[in-house]
């Protein structure tokens, strides 16, 4: 090998054509061995300026002294043949050895960067079919052997399997093949070598000039040879293996991964993960060089070969990325539950963890608060699992099917505990502080209770109180927060946390409590997202990265949610009321059915064609392009199905729409009953025109309003439970659906479906809830044939389970999951 050369130029076929030459003849025997030993002495001392290889002969020249000499050599049956411009033929063929050691290098430097070369050339076609005469065999001598032979030696570096070509005589005798301190030798094999040089190269090897041999980096590559190609080697080359390459015939090991986990104290726990082959652990230096493989393969000196599981390599990856500093001492002990919830990872947990989790998992709900008679038992119950969360170091979400009392059981929590010098901390809708208000003066009359405004400060109060702060006033005092430190910290209707980046969220992460509490009968509001910030706020990490959850959901839904059902469920507390409330009365629920007029047909095939002109049949492409226009499209349809006056260009119309009519015709012998009607909407303005048509037409029957500009919430709520006679209450599902009780509504109306049924459920259990002694007749008007049908086709699919997600509808994005088309979605059907 020489560090310097000549210039070359080649083609691919070039190269290849000579390639076959070379590989499959003896060509150093067709000159005589002085003219031979010169022609190596101008390879070594890089004697020769140019190369130029073509298909069919090869150009070699010298210029010394501006002067320039030249050899070129064809190829024909017998062999090399050469021309030379020299007087002196002796140096020309010197000259053009010299060329055909050139080359021959050159194939081993193209064979490492160009494994393509090779391709052509199978060991039976190395013949060439030039020189080739059927009856040659009865004319030649059999080929002597090569005095020198090729030997393979494998060794294993820092740098990955090195494969060290040699020359080996039969006397024992050992040079290398290539670099800079090679002997000169007569008789090798070199049509052996060139056919290693093409096979290393397949296999992935890179051949290194400076050192003479060949490196494969990639252990995954080693583990494939040692399959596939080594056993073939073995039996076409002289193979040998030398110190830790012996451990190569082993074969791929495989390794099991495990997180040791061990009690420290009563909140945190210390973790180690352990590597085990067979039932030696690997020492830290080992696990150091497996990490960094990751899911490959690795060589570990003493060992050979080893990979992970391939079971755990999703596990694997996944502490990776959550384990953060691997320096770090301390876990809180809550992690072992989203540990265990893993499908590969073993986790082994010590004696005390081990009771700690079990404990959890079989909570002694025993009756606590005895002494407040007004407790349901469940409520009772609840309390005691809540506590027990609580002393075992978690903080639980109590997520009971809305109307069962979940703002008085936190408050009898909060009342069982000792006196504390720190104060407690509720956070909630600014239309429920008054319940919290309310129901703390009637049940816990000795609790003093603070509701924070403007410019109160948390330590202001001589004795700790119970702060209520909205949602708003607390993110007003999110500057407060770093410095106050409370007993509980409570949020109510926590769904309402949902966005991370929202300023009220970040305001309620940085709450510092010691314990943490979160009431929600729907915390799955819109996604599984959404429970990931509530957990954020109880028990931070439980869940991992949100970009790793969201990435989750995208690719393996089922999965994900089988894996978050068994991370959270030890510390959710939920009951259904027909569970533990069966002296509650039923909800029946009906359809009914609301037929377009023909008007109201008219408009809404017209909107239709309009929206399919303007966006295309394709509803996914139609969203990614403009979501905003075909939200617009969907809610112009929506309100068409309600009454065409809510649309922009009708809107000093008159009211024409079948839903009205209906639902006047029910309140005439709704009313003659002495019923009391909720009727709930969306839409705000189709409310102002309901009032204005029943006042019309049933003018003796009293109608209060409740939507977002109600400033005093209270009023038309006492109003409507204490009335005796009938009575109609038109509200808006967002004012309505949180922080009121309306127990003695009878009959329930929804004008217009939505598309998150949660929303709709809240609603609803406004009227169906605890103390109703009568059921509750609810009745969802849907225009028939319509994108409304197609609303409660999607609310179906999501109330199968109350884990699976919901599915983020508050924006037509999520559409195109379940509907193929835009037609599919909005066309009017007969």
């Amino acid at each position: 090998m020489i560090s310097n050369g000549p210039s070359r130029t080649f083609t691919h076929e070039a190269v290849a054509a000579w390639f076959k030459r070379l590989a499959s003849s003896e060509w150093e025997r067709k000159f005589p061995s002085d003219l031979l030993e010169k022609g190596r002495r101008f390879y070594r001392d890089g004697y020769l300026s140019t190369l130029d290889i073509q298909e069919h002969q090869a150009i070699i020249t010298k210029k010394e002294n501006r002067e320039e000499s030249y050899s070129v050599v064809e190829w024909n049956e017998k062999g090399p043949e050469i021309r030379t411009s020299l007087n002196d033929e002796s140096i020309g063929i010197a000259m053009a050895t010299a060329g055909l050691y050139e080359i021959e290098e050159l194939i081993s430097d193209l064979q490492a960067d160009d494994p393509l070369l090779g391709e052509n050339f199978e060991e039976e076609e190395l013949e060439d079919p030039l020189t080739h005469d059927p009856c040659d065999h009865e004319k030649e001598e059999p080929p002597q052997e090569a005095r020198w032979r090729l030997v393979i030696r494998f060794e294993v570096s820092q740098r990955g399997l090195r494969a060290i070509p040699e020359w080996n005589s039969n006397s024992g005798s050992r040079c290398p093949v290539y670099g800079n301190n090679h002997a000169n030798l007569e008789d090798t094999d070199r049509p052996a070598l060139m056919r290693f040089v093409n096979e290393a190269t397949v296999q992935g090897f890179e051949f290194q000039k400076n050192l003479g041999e060949f490196i494969l980096s990639d252990w995954k590559k080693v583990a494939k040879l040692t399959d596939d190609a080594l056993p073939t080697w073995e039996k076409s080359f002289e193979v040998e293996f030398t110190g830790d390459a012996r451990l190569l015939k082993k074969g791929q090991q495989i390794l099991t991964w495990e997180i040791e986990a061990r009690n420290r104290d009563k909140d945190e726990m210390m973790l180690r993960e352990n590597f085990h082959l067979g039932n030696r652990r690997l020492g830290p230096d080992q696990v150091r060089k497996v990490t960094n493989a990751k899911k490959g393969t690795t060589f570990l000196r003493g060992h050979g070969l080893v990979r992970l599981d391939q079971g755990q390599i999703d596990d694997f990856e996944w502490w990776q990325r959550n384990k953060g500093n691997a320096k770090r001492a301390s876990w809180p002990r809550y992690m072992l539950f989203s540990l265990f919830a893993r499908k590969y990872l073993k986790t082994r947990a010590d004696g005390k963890l081990e009771n700690w989790r079990n404990a959890i998992r079989k909570l002694d709900a025993k009756k606590g608060g005895d002494k407040l008679s007004f407790l349901r038992p469940y409520q009772k119950s609840g309390i005691a699992s809540l506590r027990a969360l609580h002393q075992l170091g978690c903080h639980p979400l109590l997520a009971d099917e809305m109307g069962l009392g979940k703002t008085v059981q936190a408050l009898a929590l909060i009342c069982s505990e000792n006196k504390s010098d720190l104060p407690d901390l509720v956070a909630c809708p600014a239309s429920v502080v008054p319940v919290w208000v309310q129901e703390a003066k009637q049940r816990f009359p000795n609790l003093k209770v603070r509701v924070l405004r403007k410019d109160d400060c948390f330590g202001d109060s001589v004795e700790p109180s119970l702060w209520v702060a909205s949602y708003t006033q607390l993110r007003r005092h999110r500057h407060l927060l770093d410095q106050a430190r409370f007993r509980f910290a409570v949020l109510d209707e926590a769904q309402l946390i949902k966005n991370p980046k929202a300023k009220a969220t970040q305001a309620c992460l940085s709450i510092n409590a010691r314990k943490r509490l979160a009431l929600s009968g729907t915390p799955i509001e819109n996604s599984a997202l959404d429970l990931w910030t509530i957990f954020r706020f109880l028990m931070p990490g439980l869940l991992g990265s949100r970009k790793e959850l969201e990435r989750a959901l995208l690719e393996d839904a089922p999965s994900t949610l089988l894996l978050l059902r068994r991370q959270v469920t030890p510390f959710v507390v939920r009951r259904m009321k027909n569970e533990v409330a069966k002296e509650l009365p039923p909800k029946l629920e009906t359809h009914l059915p609301c037929p377009l007029n023909d008007e109201q047909r008219k408009v809404y095939r017209s909107l239709v064609t309009g929206g399919l002109n303007d966006h295309g049949n394709d509803l996914r492409a139609a969203i990614k392009l403009s979501s905003v226009h075909v939200f617009s499209l969907l809610t112009r349809l929506r309100q068409a199905c309600c009454d065409l006056a809510l649309l922009p260009e009708r809107k000093h119309l008159t009211s024409c729409g079948s839903k009205g009519e209906i639902l006047i015709e029910k309140l005439h012998d709704l009313s003659v009953s002495g019923s009391k009607v909720l009727v709930f909407s969306q839409f705000t303005s189709f409310l102002a025109i309901l009032k204005k048509n029943i006042r019309q037409e049933l003018p003796e029957l009293e109608v209060l309003e409740l939507t977002g500009s109600t400033r005093d919430r209270s009023q038309p709520v006492d109003r409507f439970e204490s009335h005796d006679g009938s009575i109609v209450l038109l509200a808006s599902l967002k004012a309505a659906g949180l922080g009121v009780s309306l127990k003695t509504a009878d009959y329930v109306f929804l004008m217009d479906p939505w598309w998150n049924p949660a929303v709709e459920e809240q609603a609803i259990d406004r009227a169906h809830r605890l103390g109703r002694e009568k059921p509750t007749f609810i009745y969802r008007m849907v225009s028939q044939g319509t994108i409304e049908e197609r609303v409660l086709q999607l609310q179906a699919d999501k109330r199968e389970t109350f884990q699976q997600v919901i599915g983020a509808m508050d924006n037509p994005s999520s559409l195109s999951d379940y509907f193929s088309s835009l037609d599919q979605l909005i066309e009017l059907r007969d």
